[in-house]
Protein backbone atom coordinates (compact mmCIF):
# COMPACT_ATOMS: atom_id res chain seq x y z
CA UNK A 1 0.00 0.00 0.00
CA UNK A 2 1.19 3.30 -0.44
CA UNK A 3 -0.14 7.34 -1.01
CA UNK A 4 0.99 9.47 -3.56
CA UNK A 5 0.32 12.46 -4.97
CA UNK A 6 -1.00 11.71 -8.76
CA UNK A 7 -1.04 15.79 -10.19
CA UNK A 8 -0.40 18.88 -8.39
CA UNK A 9 1.21 21.58 -11.35
CA UNK A 10 -1.23 23.74 -12.89
CA UNK A 11 -4.72 22.32 -11.51
CA UNK A 12 -7.32 23.84 -9.12
CA UNK A 13 -6.83 20.92 -6.20
CA UNK A 14 -4.06 18.34 -5.82
CA UNK A 15 -4.98 14.84 -6.99
CA UNK A 16 -3.98 12.30 -5.37
CA UNK A 17 -4.08 7.60 -5.12
CA UNK A 18 -4.17 5.46 -2.81
CA UNK A 19 -2.28 2.35 -4.72
CA UNK A 20 -3.13 -1.30 -3.39
CA UNK A 21 -2.20 -4.82 -3.94
CA UNK A 22 -4.25 -7.62 -4.16
CA UNK A 23 -3.17 -8.53 -0.79
CA UNK A 24 -4.15 -4.97 0.82
CA UNK A 25 -7.73 -5.05 -0.49
CA UNK A 26 -9.26 -7.51 2.33
CA UNK A 27 -7.61 -5.10 5.20
CA UNK A 28 -8.68 -2.02 3.39
CA UNK A 29 -12.07 -2.99 3.20
CA UNK A 30 -12.29 -4.11 6.58
CA UNK A 31 -11.82 -0.90 8.14
CA UNK A 32 -14.15 1.04 5.79
CA UNK A 33 -16.64 -2.02 7.34
CA UNK A 34 -15.65 -1.23 10.86
CA UNK A 35 -16.09 2.47 10.36
CA UNK A 36 -19.17 2.04 8.81
CA UNK A 37 -21.34 0.12 12.06
CA UNK A 38 -18.47 -1.68 13.96
CA UNK A 39 -19.02 -5.09 12.79
CA UNK A 40 -16.01 -7.73 12.30
CA UNK A 41 -12.58 -6.05 12.90
CA UNK A 42 -9.63 -4.27 11.10
CA UNK A 43 -5.95 -4.41 11.31
CA UNK A 44 -5.05 -1.15 13.42
CA UNK A 45 -0.92 -1.48 11.70
CA UNK A 46 -2.28 -1.43 8.56
CA UNK A 47 -4.86 1.84 9.23
CA UNK A 48 -2.07 3.36 11.57
CA UNK A 49 0.41 3.39 8.35
CA UNK A 50 -2.39 4.36 5.80
CA UNK A 51 -3.07 7.58 8.09
CA UNK A 52 0.73 7.89 8.27
CA UNK A 53 1.02 7.90 5.02
CA UNK A 54 -1.83 10.47 3.79
CA UNK A 55 -0.30 12.97 6.47
CA UNK A 56 2.93 12.52 5.29
CA UNK A 57 1.68 12.59 1.62
CA UNK A 58 -1.22 15.59 1.50
CA UNK A 59 -0.55 16.89 5.45
CA UNK A 60 -2.24 18.49 8.20
CA UNK A 61 -4.57 20.24 6.26
CA UNK A 62 -6.20 16.64 6.34
CA UNK A 63 -7.36 17.48 9.78
CA UNK A 64 -9.13 20.77 8.73
CA UNK A 65 -12.87 20.59 8.11
CA UNK A 66 -14.12 18.90 4.79
CA UNK A 67 -16.28 21.51 2.68
CA UNK A 68 -19.31 19.89 1.70
CA UNK A 69 -19.07 20.71 -1.96
CA UNK A 70 -16.52 17.77 -1.80
CA UNK A 71 -18.40 15.50 -4.54
CA UNK A 72 -18.30 11.39 -4.21
CA UNK A 73 -17.54 11.43 -8.38
CA UNK A 74 -13.77 12.55 -7.95
CA UNK A 75 -13.27 9.21 -5.73
CA UNK A 76 -12.60 6.47 -8.51
CA UNK A 77 -11.14 3.22 -9.03
CA UNK A 78 -7.99 3.23 -11.41
CA UNK A 79 -6.64 -0.28 -12.74
CA UNK A 80 -4.01 1.67 -14.10
CA UNK A 81 -1.70 1.92 -10.67
CA UNK A 82 1.24 1.22 -11.81
CA UNK A 83 3.21 -0.77 -9.85
CA UNK A 84 0.06 -1.49 -7.59
CA UNK A 85 -3.42 -3.90 -8.67
CA UNK A 86 -5.60 -0.82 -7.69
CA UNK A 87 -5.06 2.56 -6.98
CA UNK A 88 -8.44 4.81 -5.23
CA UNK A 89 -8.23 8.15 -6.62
CA UNK A 90 -9.35 11.06 -5.22
CA UNK A 91 -8.87 14.70 -4.90
CA UNK A 92 -7.83 16.90 -1.92
CA UNK A 93 -11.49 17.80 -0.61
CA UNK A 94 -12.31 13.94 -0.80
CA UNK A 95 -8.75 13.01 1.09
CA UNK A 96 -10.26 15.19 3.90
CA UNK A 97 -13.46 13.47 4.57
CA UNK A 98 -11.47 9.52 3.57
CA UNK A 99 -9.07 10.84 6.68
CA UNK A 100 -12.17 11.38 8.67
CA UNK A 101 -13.35 7.81 7.88
CA UNK A 102 -10.33 6.49 9.23
CA UNK A 103 -10.16 7.95 12.25
CA UNK A 104 -14.41 7.23 12.82
CA UNK A 105 -13.14 3.78 13.66
CA UNK A 106 -12.79 4.57 17.39
CA UNK A 107 -16.51 5.41 17.42
CA UNK A 108 -17.98 4.02 14.42
CA UNK A 109 -20.94 4.99 12.65
CA UNK A 110 -20.70 8.45 13.67
CA UNK A 111 -19.06 11.96 12.77
CA UNK A 112 -17.86 11.15 8.94
CA UNK A 113 -19.48 11.00 5.11
CA UNK A 114 -21.76 7.62 5.48
CA UNK A 115 -22.37 8.19 1.68
CA UNK A 116 -18.66 7.98 0.81
CA UNK A 117 -17.70 5.72 2.86
CA UNK A 118 -20.71 3.03 1.48
CA UNK A 119 -19.44 3.88 -2.27
CA UNK A 120 -16.10 2.97 -1.73
CA UNK A 121 -17.04 -0.19 -0.14
CA UNK A 122 -19.19 -0.91 -2.90
CA UNK A 123 -16.57 -0.20 -5.60
CA UNK A 124 -14.27 -2.35 -3.70
CA UNK A 125 -16.76 -5.23 -3.57
CA UNK A 126 -17.15 -4.19 -7.34
CA UNK A 127 -13.68 -4.84 -7.56
CA UNK A 128 -13.02 -7.88 -6.33
CA UNK A 129 -16.22 -9.87 -5.36
CA UNK A 130 -14.92 -13.73 -5.05
CA UNK A 131 -12.25 -11.95 -2.78
CA UNK A 132 -14.43 -9.61 -0.57
CA UNK A 133 -17.84 -11.48 -0.51
CA UNK A 134 -16.29 -14.52 0.21
CA UNK A 135 -15.44 -12.62 3.95
CA UNK A 136 -17.38 -14.70 6.73
CA UNK A 137 -19.89 -11.86 8.17
CA UNK A 138 -18.43 -11.71 11.38
CA UNK A 139 -14.81 -10.69 9.62
CA UNK A 140 -16.43 -8.77 7.38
Amino acid sequence: MEVRETAACGISQREFMIGLDEDDLVPFYRIFRYAQDGTGFYDQGFLDDLKTQMLYIIGHSLEDEASEEACLTNVCWDDEGGQFDYGLKFKESEAKKIYKILNSVDTPGEGFDKELNQKILDQLLELAPALLKNLPMINR
